[in-house]
């Protein structure tokens, strides 16, 4: 059994470099497919707390990974491995108690008493009662807690419906336009202006930019088309864009370092800006018209992408 274990090991480790590139076109190019597990894996080697790791992964359209059966925990080894990560080092795993003391179980609600792991010497020991997330170390597992900060992996399983639409993604939601040749997507669940732009990163795009009155207007539609169905106690009267004046205020542009008016749109509503209260982040209005909002409000968005944006460079 430890000889298969090995000899298993090795394939994986021998092969990567060929089946973890292949296939990555199905899904995005950040990701490495892997024909071990049918699916893709992604370190993220900026630390994170657990929370923010499991909600890039879902933005991104995948999972915390975590050591659910003998083949995923070798992959993910294997994986963490290949990116010539220290391997006493120890990354995040979508195993954590959070919703009950002591019992661990993954993203995917399998139990941890059902995954082939063990616990690193001196664990669990739940360091004053507060440590509900699970690391992988060295092979091993250790409790920790949640707020601290390590890297982590992402994991996207193969499904039969997933395609890869003319935006160049598997997020049905997105549109092509053809007028400006990018995707749109309307969120109508309400996020800050920086969680909308993580959101925007995360799915392979960015808080919509409005270059032109004809972009403007498509987004005016969207938003027309979406009103009814954004989630209730949501700010309904502006949506998140692209813009701020973060920098310098008063001075506003898009998120891309251009001056609004050199991007192409600079169309205030009447009485906008008036900086109420520090608010230095952009929005618009039902009319398309521009506005200035707080970067804390809660309120829609749109997302833009290219349809090139997680294909291959």
């Amino acid at each position: 059994m430890i000889f298969s274990n090995y000899l298993f090991f090795c394939l994986l480790l021998v092969a990567c470099s060929v089946v973890c590139i292949s296939g990555g076109r199905l899904f995005r190019f950040d990701y490495e497919y892997n024909t071990y597990i049918d699916g893709w894996l992604k370190l993220h080697v900026i630390p994170a707390t657990w929370h923010d790791a499991w909600l890039r992964c879902d933005l991104e359209g995948s999972i915390l990974a975590s050591p659910i059966n003998h083949h995923m925990k070798l992959a993910m080894d294997t994986y963490w491995k290949t990116k010539n990560i220290n391997e006493c080092a120890a990354y995040y795993t979508g195993i954590s108690a959070l919703f009950s003391k002591g019992d661990f179980f993954s993203i995917d609600g399998i139990s941890l008493a059902k995954m082939p792991v063990q616990w690193a010497p001196g664990e669990p020991d739940n360091s004053n009662n507060n440590e509900d997330c699970i690391v992988l170390t060295n092979g091993s597992i250790a409790d920790i807690n949640c707020s601290e900060i390590f890297p982590y992996m992402c994991f996207k399983k193969k499904t039969k419906d997933m395609i890869m639409t003319t935006c160049g993604t598997v997020d049905k939601e997105y549109k092509l336009e053809p007028l400006t040749g990018n995707c749109y997507k309307f969120h109508q669940v309400g996020k800050t202006w920086t969680r909308a732009f993580m959101t925007c990163a995360g799915e392979g795009g960015y808080l919509a930019v409005i270059n032109s009155q004809n972009e403007a207007l498509h987004l005016k539609n969207l938003y027309d088309a979406n009103f009814d169905k954004i989630a209730p106690g949501v700010n309904k009267d502006v949506i998140h864009i692209g813009m701020h004046d973060w920098n310098e205020h008063g001075v506003w542009r898009t998120i891309h370092g251009l001056k609004i008016a050199d991007a192409g749109y600079a169309e205030w509503q009447q009485g906008q800006p008036d900086n109420s209260s520090g608010q230095f982040c952009g929005a618009m209005f039902r009319n398309s018209k521009l506005d200035d909002f707080w970067c804390s409000g809660i309120a829609p968005f749109i997302c833009e992408k290219s349809p090139d944006s997680l294909l291959e460079p």
